[in-house]
């Protein structure tokens, strides 16, 4: 019997990064839930604290990600793993100590909120670029779709669990959690074995910064097929996120007189989908990344102008099963391109740039939307964004061959 994933399942290595995986990213996303609703609390809801809390999470991704890329490059990317966990954990702790002793303020909070990113844009890029080294080529497909689902999986389940854990504690140790998470990846990451390659540890001579992230943005000028990929991941992003976020929860009351309960299904079936076609994706050996990635661009832009086009509840579950499926086809090969063409001692640079890109995309998609949607219908937005996106796959397929 073919049981899926059960070669990558049999290796020690892959299964601590995986389950660490999954430790850390339910931890975040515990912490960036609980971070809204205490936010709430300490400003009488303030929409304008909000929105800093909200952008002290991506802010120092945008500002340090490449910094963070250039050094996951030169140094040992296990270790600096570690550390960000462990250095998370103990800012976790922190929080609900804070509360409880009646210390903690809102500007704490937000300090806290951008150190915990800050960790991030250097274990991001780590985890990234250190998978290649753990992984044969054969397998980099089914272990990034294996990684991808289980992220997912705990975007999905997370959330929906927390209503059980209030009825055994208080809010505020959704905090004292989420440290027991990411201090239990911690653990795992620590455990598996890894040793740097030699052009690492030679790498780190390089003469600075500075000349890092110029000899990366040289090599993206030089091949135009990667710089196309993240270019067309930072336009899908930034057309994406305010109209998911903002503009659909509008569209789904001025067309539909539909509540949040629907845009809570909504948001569920796009989760669940993306989960399962990553799941999928990753059975399928002989995929060619290249067409899979502007195949899921296509879907997910063809997605969104249904959704204009056609102001239908049935539509729009069926359109968001398609964007569900893009989403996941296009990050998954995006992923995979990358680390099987790009040379090992730039992955963490050309992941950072991707990821401070993307980061931006959404800054700026939900500082504009509010002005385009006042401007333009909501469905008129949907049908000419999800243009655009569909116009970008079609052009990658066109022009991305090899």
């Amino acid at each position: 019997m073919n049981i899926p994933y059960r070669e990558l399942l049999r290796e020690k290595n892959f299964i601590y990064i995986l389950f660490a995986r999954l430790f850390r990213r339910s931890a975040l996303v515990l912490f960036s839930i609980e971070l809204i609703w205490l936010t709430m609390e300490l400003t009488d809801s303030s929409p304008f604290y909000l929105s800093l809390i909200v952008m002290a999470e991506t802010l120092p991704f945008i500002i340090f990600g490449i910094y963070g890329g250039v050094k996951a490059d030169k140094w040992n990317k296990k270790r600096v793993m570690v550390i960000s966990d462990i250095g998370i954990a103990m800012l976790l702790a922190l929080l609900p100590i804070l509360y409880l002793l009646d210390s903690l303020n809102y500007s704490m909070l937000m300090a806290i909120a951008a150190a915990i990113t800050l960790f991030s844009c250097f274990s991001e890029p780590c985890f990234r670029a250190i998978i290649p080294e753990l992984l044969p080529k054969s397998q980099l497909q089914e272990g990034n779709a294996l990684l991808d689902s289980v992220q997912r999986g705990a975007a999905i389940l997370v959330p929906a669990s927390i209503g059980i854990v209030l009825k055994i504690t208080a809010q505020i140790h959704l905090f004292s959690l989420a440290f027991i998470l990411m201090f239990v990846a911690a653990i795992l990451h620590l455990l598996f074995a890894y040793s740097p390659k030699k052009q690492d540890i030679s790498e780190r001579r390089s003469p600075s910064t500075r000349s890092d992230i110029k000899y990366a943005l040289a090599y993206l000028k030089t091949n135009k097929g990667i710089s196309f990929l993240m270019l067309v991941q930072g336009i899908s992003i930034m057309i994406n996120t305010g109209l998911w976020r903002v503009g659909l929860p509008i569209y789904l009351d001025t067309y539909l007189e539909k509540d949040i309960n629907t845009f809570g299904y909504i948001t569920g079936i796009l989760g669940a989908t993306s989960f399962a076609a990553s799941l999928l994706l990753g059975l399928f050996k002989k995929m060619n990344p290249i067409l899979l990635f502007n195949s899921g661009v296509i879907l997910w832009g063809g997605g969104l102008l249904v959704i204009g086009v056609f102001p239908s509840i049935t539509v729009i579950y069926i359109a968001t099963i398609f964007i569900g499926i893009g989403q996941a086809s296009e990050g998954l090969a995006r992923i995979v391109i990358l680390q099987d063409q790009v040379p090992g001692h730039m992955l963490g640079k050309i992941f950072s740039i991707s990821s401070t890109l993307n980061y931006t995309s959404d800054t700026l998609s939900l500082g504009a939307i509010s002005s385009i949607l006042a401007v333009f219908t909501t469905a008129v937005v949907f049908s000419g964004g999800g243009a655009v996106i569909l116009l970008t796959g079609i052009v990658g397929a066109l022009t991305l061959r090899d």
